[in-house]
């Protein structure tokens, strides 16, 4: 099944040569095998290469493991086929952080979790079999939680600690490399404390990514907190907000691009680690500047809040904007709450539900059981609070947490041995679950017990090692010139294999894929597909069978031209 490439430049002007000499060559590899489950856009990569084609350089973004099946094979193809000076590696996770997947599992397997970095290690030799000269440069949300670590681990000597935009431009350009901000060496004192925040222009983005799920949109970065598992924790409440045209900026230029494509409402995720902290002013603006805009009819959105501040101005401004409310909770218990190191208190809590309630916002929660503190006395409370929302709130939980290095549970963890499972190493680098009162499977075996009949309640998330590549095969399928056979096999596994959506989601999902990158032919079966489903209520029966004939004919009429042209 052939591809089409999908590493050339984004839509955009070309950028003024750096230099009189040969421009920069800098291939960035979105080093992240999540993306066969759940495909998100690169977009602290789109970002960077933002930066770096502003600052001269001509840049390549590969997704392999999005776009192929071999990827590994892919990425030595693009990166010998284009014989990069630089090559950067953008780590967004490190792991699933997928506790518990099954209840039922081997005694010798206590926890679930997918380590991800042995396979971006390949992924880097890969790389480096081909194009022996170029540096490597590490980044990204998962580098920079533990860069020296990272380093020894991939192999790599270098890397960029928070906001790389300014970095690779610099990195781009004759500017001593001791001079640029964020950059880290292996072996060097230099890790975390090196966190570079700071902001670049509107960001260009990659016509790879279509609206399957989301386009992230950063307004704030860094983060107020300091959660006790957290790697944000490692930033020392350091934070700042984006420029406010720059922002709307971006969001109006998204919203243009998917329209263009015949994407009628665009889902926005405001990529901020809590989008109300350390206040409400920043975000009331942003949204007040979408409606000013006029964008508010164009976009629905979501971002995760704290329980406070939240005003009922804001609740308001929410609603009205289409936004989406993800409150980030972890329990209900004073107590635990405090042990976290969370700025909010139950009362908190009970007040914004009700705020919620009130003004109409949809909203849902999450919950992480296990962490230091917790006993039978807080998980009973914090199940009690569950119990006492609204079914209209959807609810997920993790047993027990991931502890990662540098974190405030990272030291607890090195206090409290005997609350440990995973694996044996002293960084927390590989693997390594805290959970209390009892080991993480049992947790979650007894919390199912108590939460299994409220159908607004799960367990957490999509595992890498179980879940479904259905809309990473779309994608494949979407960008190779053929694969109809293919695509009916997967609107099928999108309407009875995913447990965590609605087979009407998964097939609109699969069809906006197909829309994105013209395929109407597809869009066309899809929307067919979709008929036989329950459709969710923003959708009408009419409109999906007058998409499935006009997306039909105009794939007869590409067919047609394309025989003309022959």
């Amino acid at each position: 099944m052939s591809l089409r490439s999908y590493t050339q430049p984004a839509m955009s002007p070309s950028a003024p040569s750096a230099a009189a000499g040969r421009r920069r060559r800098v291939l960035l590899v979105h080093a992240n095998p999540f993306q066969r489950v759940t495909p998100v856009p690169a977009y602290g990569l789109e970002r960077l290469r933002t930066a770096a084609e502003d600052a001269g350089a001509e840049v390549q973004l590969l997704d392999p493991y999005l776009v192929s099946e071999d990827p590994l094979g892919t990425a030595r193809e693009a990166a010998q086929a284009f014989q990069p000076d630089l090559i950067g590696l953008g780590i967004r996770i490190i792991d699933d952080c997928i506790v518990v997947d099954r209840l039922d599992a081997p005694d010798d397997q206590p926890i679930d979790v997918s380590f991800l970095l042995p396979e971006i290690r390949e992924l880097r030799r890969a790389l480096g079999e081909v194009a022996p000269e170029a540096i490597f440069v590490a980044g990204g949300a998962g580098f920079s939680a533990c860069p020296q670590e990272c380093l020894d681990f991939l192999d790599v000597d270098y890397g960029v600690v928070g906001a790389g935009e300014q970095a690779l431009a610099m990195l781009c350009s004759d500017m001593p490399w001791d001079q640029v901000p964020g950059l880290v060496r292996r072996g060097q004192a230099d890790g975390i404390g090196a966190y570079h925040l700071a902001f670049g222009g509107v960001t260009r983005r990659d016509p790879l990514y279509a609206p399957a799920n989301s386009f992230p949109v950063r307004t704030r970065i860094g983060c107020a907190m300091q959660c006790v598992y957290c790697t944000a924790a490692n930033l020392g409440r350091q934070h700042a907000n984006g420029d406010l045209d720059t922002v709307l900026d971006e969001v109006e230029r998204t919203v243009a691009g998917a329209r263009e494509r015949g994407v009628g409402r665009v889902p926005i995720f405001f990529a901020d680690d809590e989008f109300n902290l350390p206040d409400e002013r920043h975000p009331i603006a942003v949204l007040e500047g979408l409606r000013e805009r006029g964008l508010t009819k164009h976009v629905s959105w979501r971002a995760y809040f704290n329980p406070t501040p939240f005003s009922a101005e804001f609740a308001e401004l929410v609603r009205e904007t289409n936004g989406h409310v993800s409150i980030t909770v972890d329990s209900a218990a004073d107590g635990l709450l405090e042990t976290a190191q969370k700025p909010f208190r139950r009362r908190h809590l009970d007040a914004l539900v009700a705020l919620l309630g009130e003004h109409g916002v949809s909203a849902d929660l999450g919950l992480i059981f296990g962490l230091p503190g917790e006993t039978e006395e807080t998980i009973a409370e914090t199940i009690g609070f569950v119990r006492s929302l609204p079914g209209a709130i959807e609810v997920v939980y993790s047993a027990g947490a991931r502890v990662y290095p540098h974190t405030p549970l990272a030291r607890i963890a090195e206090q409290e041995p005997e609350r440990l499972v995973g694996a044996d190493d002293s960084t927390f680098l590989t693997p390594v679950v805290y959970s209390r009162p009892w080991p993480p499977r049992e947790l979650a075996r007894r919390l199912d017990e108590e939460l299994r009949d409220l159908p607004n309640v799960s367990r957490v998330g999509v595992a890498y090692a179980t879940g479904l590549t259905t809309l990473s095969d779309a994608y494949r399928v979407a960008l190779s010139q053929d694969g109809k056979r293919s695509w009916d096999e997967i609107l099928e596994r999108a309407a009875h294999d995913d447990t965590q959506r609605k087979p009407a989601e998964t097939i609109a999902a699969c069809l906006q894929v197909a829309l994105w990158h013209g395929r109407y032919d597809l869009a066309s079966s899809a929307a067919a597909r979709l008929l036989r489903e329950e459709i969710p209520p923003e959708m009408s029966r009419a409109q999906l069978r007058f998409a499935r004939l006009a997306y039909g004919g105009i794939a007869l009429a590409d067919r047609a031209k394309s025989a003309l042209r022959r």
